[in-house]
């Protein structure tokens, strides 16, 4: 046993101890005669209690018990030294780290702070002066993100920046569409912002993505396109549009409460009887059944249910994830991976 392992005493170590206790000076032989064990069991516990300092040899055959308060002075001592040392260190690290915050800020800071909009067209700059805002963040984040999640926003950064916001006390809501409950890796995200504090809604369309940072900011996309004119074409890549006009950033509050009020909460979503995530064995086999081209009736024979109820499922389905075909729903549920019962 390691000072890594350590656990709760064995019935058989506090024995050995005690057996010590009564007896100083016992060979490892006494002992075990002691507390009607083999010498070949008690090795092992007997080590564990000298790592514990609570036993240690006199000789190289003799056992003495040691008070249980020298034992933590002597053990737990050395090891709150070392820890004290590795706090300082640590402590320093994050001093000499944030020396530089200020550099930081300052680089992605608006070179005119009172710019009533600010364009970012640099690809590098964006997802850091999207992050720059959020970080500063102090009381409150209003985000929609229509469609579905891209993976790589669920597994890298802004899952972190997210998590980390909520953890320091920033008030979160969120509108989703409902699109993006097809996903189990999306629900997984979405009920992970939940437990940690977020307010999430779902809504069947959104108008677009938006973030607004203590609603004095709004950071909104700005597509791709091309301007014509003196016989000219310019052609522009996506951009950030930083929003500080406080007029255009209430409009954009306006818009996202409208929608808050009319879509539903994310529990309510989770819970629903007809919920994605609660699909069961006999709907999952619908579905991949229908998805191998099965016909309805060939379906009931094979799960013993009746053509009927087969049917509704599969309309239910359709009408869960939008789909306006079999083809089209078979093809969601093989995407989304709701094969599987409970995905």
């Amino acid at each position: 046993m390691t000072m890594g392992d350590v656990a709760e005493l064995s019935d058989l170590q506090v024995a050995l101890y005690r057996a010590a206790l009564r007896a100083p000076g016992s060979k490892l032989a006494d002992l075990a005669a002691a507390v009607g064990a083999a010498p070949a069991d008690v090795g092992e516990p007997l080590a564990g209690l000298s790592e514990l300092g609570l036993v240690h040899q006199d000789s190289d055959t003799t056992w003495v018990a040691v008070s249980p308060m020298l034992a933590e002075a002597s053990v737990l001592g050395a090891e709150d030294l070392d820890l004290g040392a590795r706090r300082l260190a640590i402590e320093t690290k994050r001093d000499t780290i944030r020396r530089l915050v200020p550099d930081w800020n300052e680089a992605l800071a608006s070179s005119d702070a009172d710019l009533a909009v600010d364009v970012v067209r640099d690809q590098a700059k964006i997802g850091r002066v999207l992050m720059y805002h959020a970080g500063n963040c102090r009381e409150e984040l209003l985000s929609v993100a229509p469609g579905r999640l891209p993976r790589t926003r669920i597994d890298g950064r802004t899952r972190v920046a997210n998590l980390y916001s909520l953890r320091r006390g920033i008030r979160t809501r969120a509108l989703y569409q409902h699109a993006a409950m097809r996903d189990k890796h999306t629900r997984a995200y979405l009920t992970e912002l939940a437990d940690n504090g977020a307010r999430i809604r779902l809504a069947p369309s959104l108008p677009g993505r938006s973030l607004v940072i203590d609603r004095d900011i709004a950071l909104l996309p700005i597509p791709a396109g091309s301007v014509q004119g003196d016989g000219l074409t310019v052609v522009y890549s996506d951009g950030l549009a930083v929003v500080r006009e406080h007029n255009v950033v209430a409009w954009v509050i306006s818009t996202f409460e409208q929608l808050w009020a009319e879509a539903i909460p994310f529990e309510e979503v989770l819970s629903s009887a007809v919920d994605l995530a609660e699909l069961d064995q006999t709907r999952a086999a619908i579905l991949r059944l229908m998805a191998e081209g099965e016909k309805d009736e060939a379906i009931s024979r094979r799960l013993s249910i009746s053509v009927r109820t087969c049917r509704r499922h599969i309309a239910d389905y359709m009408l869960q994830v939008g789909a306006t075909s079999r083809f089209q729903a078979g093809v969601i549920a093989a995407r989304a991976g709701h094969f599987d019962a409970g995905t």
